[in-house]
């Protein structure tokens, strides 16, 4: 029989080009983002002794993204680099995705520092943002006024109602949301969020948070799979190529500033604690507390003089 990919003897060449495997593109000489890689221990006492302005006693960031995006895994990578007791810590428990969300209550855990103390954040999370089995937007909207108390069990159908035992009539200032985090996967950042259902849910979003001012930050996560050598040295991440065309890719698709996209590698697989990663950890969830307490402090007036608003 002969060959169904020639069309005759005198033609050897097969009909599709065969493309080899070149590998990931070479590091760039310079970052595209400088990152400031400084010693773990100045990091930690800066998280660890942060002050909160507006006169509230917690920071509140909320946590969104699809399933299997990383966001409990993220709150892990935090509780390792805070409590810095030369281990990995897995206080909330992960399971491997079926398709569906890990979370299915709006809660929050508290994360501890080296010496034992509450850190003064709480980090709410809720189920995934799909279609099937997700959180409404209308639900999301509820949540950062300050509507929904922490142990809800979030229904994917239907709203909380006034009347429901978690649903707050009269939230103020330190029951609000205070910046909000989506999480993506950066190794495959087009499969979360281009997809027709996450187009449809982020467009609505977008029209009920727009007029609350809330900040917003993207954590992509998983950046150290997107090249072999990152998993030596994550401190590579800013001079990688792969990394900045899935970052662009993240940004773009969610109109905010690229300073409000942070690179993030979590601990999946490790059993001992890398330095730099938790200097990654700490760095996004200082940033993630600034950007709260920035909001705090522009809602309060009271350190205005009297005439200021006038």
């Amino acid at each position: 029989m002969g060959n169904l990919l020639s069309t005759g003897a005198e033609n050897t060449q097969p009909e599709y080009e065969v493309k080899r495997d070149e590998g990931p593109p070479p590091l760039r000489t310079r970052p595209w983002r400088n990152f400031d890689w400084r010693e773990k221990d100045e990091l930690l006492a800066e998280v660890s002794n942060f002050r909160i302005k507006g006169g509230v006693k917690y920071l509140n960031c909320m946590l969104l993204g699809q399933a299997a995006s990383g966001k409990t895994s993220f709150f892990n990578t935090c509780a390792t680099a805070l409590k810095d007791e030369k281990r990995v810590l897995a206080p909330l428990a992960v399971y491997k995705p079926s398709g569906g969300s890990v979370t299915s209550t709006f809660e929050t855990h508290p994360l501890f520092t080296k010496d034992d103390k509450i850190l003064p954040l709480r980090i709410f999370d809720c189920r995934g943002l799909h279609n099937v089995s997700g959180v409404t937007p209308e639900d999301i909207q509820l949540m950062v006024i300050g509507h929904v108390k922490s142990g809800y069990q979030i229904n994917p159908v239907a709203s909380i109602q006034s009347d429901h035992a978690k649903y707050r009539s009269q939230p103020n200032i330190g029951d609000r949301i205070h910046c909000l985090i989506y999480v993506v996967n950066a190794d495959n950042p087009q499969s979360a969020l281009a997809d027709e259902s996450a187009v449809e849910i982020f467009k609505r979003m977008r029209e009920l948070l727009a007029p609350l001012n809330v900040p917003q930050l993207v954590l992509m996560n998983k950046v150290d799979r997107l090249r072999a050598s990152l998993s030596d040295d994550i401190s590579q991440i800013f001079r990688s190529e792969e990394v900045y065309r899935k970052f662009k890719v993240v940004a773009d698709f969610m109109q905010l500033p690229d300073m409000n996209v942070l690179p993030m590698s979590n601990y999946h697989d490790e059993t001992n604690p890398d330095p730099k990663k938790d200097v990654l950890a700490l760095s996004n969830l200082k940033m993630m507390m600034d950007r709260a307490n920035d909001f705090l402090q522009r809602q309060d007036t009271s350190s205005a003089p009297e005439d200021f608003y006038d």
